[in-house]
C-alpha cells in the first residue's frame, strides 16, 4: 500500500536547517567583523605609539642639534680667541723684539765700522755700511752670525773706495732677523 505523508514535515525540517545555518553564517560574520575591528584597533593603536616615538625622537634631534650647534659656535669662539691670543703674543714678541735686535747690533758693531743704511722687511735685513779695514767688516759679520737675534747671515759685498786720500771699504750684509729669540 501506498502511504501519503501530508504533514509538511520535511519542510519544516529545512527551514529549520536554514534558520540554523543562517543564524551561524551571521554569527560567523559578526564574529569576523568583530576581529577585523580588534585587530584594526590593535594596530591602530600600535601606529599611534610609533608615531608618538618618533616625534619624540624628532624633538630629541632637534634639541641635540641645537646642543651641537652651540658647542660648535663655542668651538668657533674658542678658536677665535686663541688666534687673538696668538696675535697678542706676537704683537708683544714684536714690540720688544726691534729693541733688543737694535740693542744686539749696536753692541757689536765695532768702533771702526758705521752703517749708513739699515732696512728690514718681513724679517729680512739688509745692512749697508762702512768699515776702515775689511778685518773690522769680518769681526762684525762674525760677531753677528754669533748672535741668537740673527740667522743666515752673509755678506753681500765689499767694495774698497778712495776718499780724500782714506781709503775705506763699504759693505752689504744680508741676514734673518729673529725678534722672538
Amino acid at each position: 500500500m501506498i502511504r501519503i505523508n501530508l504533514l509538511p514535515v520535511r519542510e519544516a525540517k529545512k527551514r529549520n536547517t536554514a534558520i540554523v545555518q543562517m543564524s551561524l553564517m551571521v554569527g560567523a560574520v559578526f564574529v569576523a567583523l568583530v576581529a577585523c575591528y580588534a585587530w584594526a584597533w590593535f594596530y591602530d593603536v600600535r601606529i599611534e605609539e610609533q608615531q608618538a616615538k618618533i616625534q619624540e625622537n624628532k624633538d630629541n634631534i632637534a634639541r641635540l642639534n641645537k646642543i651641537i650647534g652651540e658647542v660648535k659656535d663655542l668651538g668657533d669662539q674658542k678658536k677665535r680667541l686663541n688666534d687673538q691670543l696668538g696675535v697678542i703674543s706676537k704683537l708683544e714678541r714684536g714690540k720688544r723684539g726691534p729693541v733688543h735686535v737694535l740693542d744686539e747690533l749696536s753692541k757689536h758693531i765695532p768702533k771702526r765700522v758705521w752703517i749708513t743704511e739699515f732696512d728690514e722687511n718681513r724679517q729680512k735685513l739688509k745692512l749697508t755700511g762702512v768699515g776702515l779695514e775689511n778685518s773690522d767688516i769680518s769681526e762684525f759679520l762674525r760677531a753677528l752670525q754669533k748672535s741668537k737675534y740673527f740667522k743666515d747671515v752673509r755678506l753681500g759685498f765689499t767694495q774698497s773706495e778712495t776718499r780724500n786720500s782714506v781709503t775705506i771699504f763699504k759693505f752689504s750684509i744680508e741676514a734673518t732677523v729673529d725678534y722672538a729669540a
